[in-house]
Formats: C-alpha cells, structure tokens, sequence
C-alpha cells in the first residue's frame, strides 16, 4: 500500500494503519469470494435441476400411493388482513394427503374472529401427541364440516416457536411444513417440495423452498394471479436481496451439503427427527436457524447419512417491509438469532466430526455475521479516512471502492440472470432492467446501512440485551376481486 502523509504519525502508528487497512480488505475480499463461490455452484446444481425435472414425474407422483402425507402449520398473530387469503391458498394445493392446522398465538386483533367466521369453524375434541414438546394453553381448538382438511387451535400467546410446537402436537403425518400466515404457496409448491423426500436414495430430513416477494403482486382465489414488482423502493431492493440469498448462496450450501437456514417462511421437516431435537427453541428468535442446526448436530452425532436440502422451484410468496423502522427491527432480529445460534453450536466451530459444516460453514457464520458487519462499518469510515489524511493512497483507495462495488453489482446481476433462467418469474423487460438499476443503486447507502443494522444487533448479542420479534405492518394482499370460498 502506497501511503503519501500529508501528517506525520509514528512508525508504529503507521505498522497499525497499514494492518488495520489490510485486515478490512482481506474480510472484504473473503466475503465476495464466497459469494463468487456460490454462482458456480448455484448454475451447476439449478442446471442439473433443470435437466432431471419432470413436470409429468410430479403429477405421477400425486397420483401414486408414494406420497407422504403433509401437515401444514401456520403460525398466526395479528394476521386478520391476510389469513383468508393464505388459508384458500393452502386449500387450492395440488396435493393429494394434507391436513392445514392454524395456530392462533394469542392474537389481540380479530384474526381468530376471521377464521371461524370465514371458514364456518366450531370446537371440536382432537387426541394430540405431546411427547417432550412444551407450549402455552391452547384454549381451543375448532374444526370444519366443510373444510374437514383444515384445523384451528386458539392459544395463549407464547411467540412464534411456541405456536408452532402447539401446531406439532396435532401432526398425525410423516412430514410436517412450516409457512408465515402472511404468505402464500404456489399451487404446485407442495408437490415439489416433498419429491425429494420420496424420490432420494439419501434420507432427506428438511427441505426448503424460495420466498418470493408478493407485495405489488396480484392476488385472485389465493394464489398469485399476476406478478409485478412492488411499488416502494425498500421492497424493490429487498427482491434483489432475497433472489441473492435464495438463488445463490442457499442453493450453493445446499450442494456441498452445509445448508443450515431453511427459512422459517417456507420447510418441510419429518416430524420424527424434529420431535427427537424438542422442536422449535422458544428462547431465541432465530428458531428457524436453530431447528436446522439441531437436526444436523443429531443426525451427524446418530452416524446416520441424511440430507438437508434447497430447491429452487416451489415458491412461497411472502410480505416484506415497506418502512425502514420495520425493516430495520427485522434485520436486527435476524442478525440476534444468527448469533444465538452460533453461540449454543459454538461446539460444532472448526470441529472435524462435522466436516464440511464445521471446518467451514460455521466459521464462514462467524467471518460473515460476527465479524464482517463490524468490518465494514470500520472501513466505511477507516479507509477513506486514512486516504484524507494522506496514510493510504488516494488511487488505491479509489480502486478498491470500485472493485468492492462492481463485484457486488456483478454478484447481484449473476443472481438475477439464474433466477429469471430457472424461474422466469419477471415475464415484462421493465422487471428485469428495473431490478438492474436497484441493484446499482443498493451499494450506494443501503448497503451501508443493512451492515448497521447488523452491527447493531451483534452488539445487541454480546450486551444481552432481550431480543424482541418488534411489529410488522401488514398491509394485506392486492386482490383482483373478492374470492369466493
């Protein structure tokens, strides 16, 4: 590094800066090497995918007496702008066995009113299988003549977790699936998320599927009629986001077998494995994260084989946040359950028994959330501070901006292309050209600003300050017209 003082520091300053400033590229540089890792990895497995898949092997299968039969738990609270509509999704699914149990965890709006009034639903007396599973009372649980698929329980308020540990004591199937109550499923979602459940050689234990953002999206009968981007720029800047984290990184891990986030949006799980590990973790708030990690802590620690996987194709539409203080309390809320995780699997960290998962995936965690948000706050400021002050040289400072920049508009373009490539979800030109300028604009202030946010929640973690799930704004679902039930 060429350094052109306009002050004089010691030399031992200067030995300080000139490590200082090598640390914070080096972090830099490792973390777009691992997301530059991933687009390899990512088209490989999307390409294989493409080539074995067959839309007539689905349809067989549901046809088949080879299917597994579902359940499907629907953690609710403080969702009466959303619920109708997400359980007339679930309804509308092309699956042949499912069961649809909501869980209404101690709403104080009108969301269980919705449900019984929308769904002709009235109590009714259900044997549940309790096991080592611990949640708050269920008050009440309701079923429907007319809808003898679906299941109603009306709990005390316990958070998300505990609701769905409610939801896993009514499970009578094989597999159970997890999804938001502001979300909705592709009719074919569940199909394909279960075939690799029946179709593998290996035992297949969790599956996870991608979260598509519904907001600005049309909505008709409970599935996506009509996709268009949304209309607030934080939620445009989010669909880039998820296509990045979702099309490349998890798909990439779940190729070389270190997948450890199956979103808590959108899973299925064998119910089995998951009542073996206690179920979901009520004491943290990165409950999804913390499943995951149990299962592979016990699968590996059995010496059984097994599989934890991503696949692309079903979608799961979900709500995200159109205001930066909702926003914000979301990404601190991630980034606390991310290292709550870590903390209780610290075990697992450079640990040669986990293999892949151990000697890198854990400490790549711990690189990207622990260390790296701190990081790049320090050289958002450090860096072009020492160019000022004439420590570092004004080139190089310029040319590493630039290089850091174009490489995460180069990661953000490489996700689009094998989402559009696999998915073909932006059908008008305007979608794709318009998704290219905010991921231009991103790394100009946004970018700053998530690895605030993320900063703020390890400190947070490391204060014990109490972690909190904070509130989100539901706005409801655009639809084309009132559906009929």
């Amino acid at each position: 590094m060429e350094f052109t003082q306009i002050i004089t520091i010691p030399a031992w300053a200067e030995v300080c800066v000139v490590i200082l400033s090598f640390f914070i590229i080096t972090v830099g540089l490792i973390q777009n090497i691992v997301y530059a890792w991933s687009i390899p990895h990512a088209w490989l497995e999307i390409n294989e995918r493409s080539q074995r898949d067959d839309t007539h092997a689905e349809w067989e299968l549901l046809r088949s007496e080879a299917h597994l039969p579902v359940s499907i738990i629907v953690p609710a609270y403080n969702e009466q702008n959303t619920i109708r509509e997400s359980v007339m999704a679930l309804l509308n699914l092309h699956y042949p066995d499912f069961q649809i149990i909501v869980v209404n965890d101690g709403s104080s709006d009108e969301t269980a009113e919705t449900m019984i009034k929308s769904f002709g639903m009235s109590p009714v007396n259900r044997v549940r299988d309790i096991g080592n599973i611990e949640h708050k009372p269920i008050r009440q649980i309701y079923g429907s003549d007319q809808y003898p698929k679906l299941l109603f329980l009306d709990k005390e308020n316990g958070k998300k977790a505990d609701a769905i540990n409610a939801g896993m004591t009514c499970v009578r199937t094989p597999l159970f699936c997890v999804i938001d109550a502001d979300s909705l499923l592709d009719p074919n979602a569940l199909l394909k998320a279960v075939r690799p459940f029946v179709e593998t050689s290996r035992n297949t234990i969790a599956v996870g599927g991608t979260i598509g953002i519904v907001n600005g999206c049309t909505i008709r009968n409970g599935h996506v009629e009509e996709y268009d981007l949304p209309k607030k720029f934080l939620a445009r800047i989010q669909v880039v986001e998820y296509i990045r984290a979702f099309l490349m990184a998890r798909l990439a891990a779940s190729r070389k077998g270190t997948l450890t986030l199956i979103s808590g949006a959108f899973g299925i799980f064998r119910r089995e494995i998951a009542i073996e590990v206690g179920g979901y973790d009520t004491t943290t708030v990165g409950e999804d994260l913390e499943l995951v990690m149990k299962m592979h802590d016990y699968m590996i620690n059995k010496g059984d084989p097994y599989q934890i996987i991503y696949i692309p194709e079903p979608v799961c539409w979900t709500e995200v946040p159109v205001t930066l203080k909702v926003l914000s309390s979301q990404r601190i809320r991630w980034q606390r359950g991310a290292l709550e995780c870590l903390d209780r699997h610290k075990n697992m960290i450079f640990n040669p028994k986990y293999g892949r998962l151990g000697m890198l995936s854990m400490p790549l965690y711990v690189l990207v959330d622990v260390v790296g948000p701190i990081v790049e706050l320090l050289g958002l400021f450090l860096i072009p501070l020492f160019a000022l002050l004439g420590w570092l040289s004004v080139k190089f400072f310029l040319a590493y901006t630039a290089m850091i920049f174009s490489f995460g508009l180069f990661i953000s373009v490489m996700a689009i292309l094998i989402e559009q490539d696999e998915i073909e979800r932006f059908s008008k030109p305007r979608h794709l050209i318009t998704l290219l300028c905010v991921a231009a604009v991103e790394n100009f202030g946004y970018r700053q600003l998530s690895a605030y946010w993320r900063m703020k929640g390890v400190f947070q973690h490391f204060s014990k300050k109490k972690a909190t799930w904070g509130k989100m704004e539901r706005v409801g679902f655009k639809t084309s017209e009132p559906s009929d039930i």
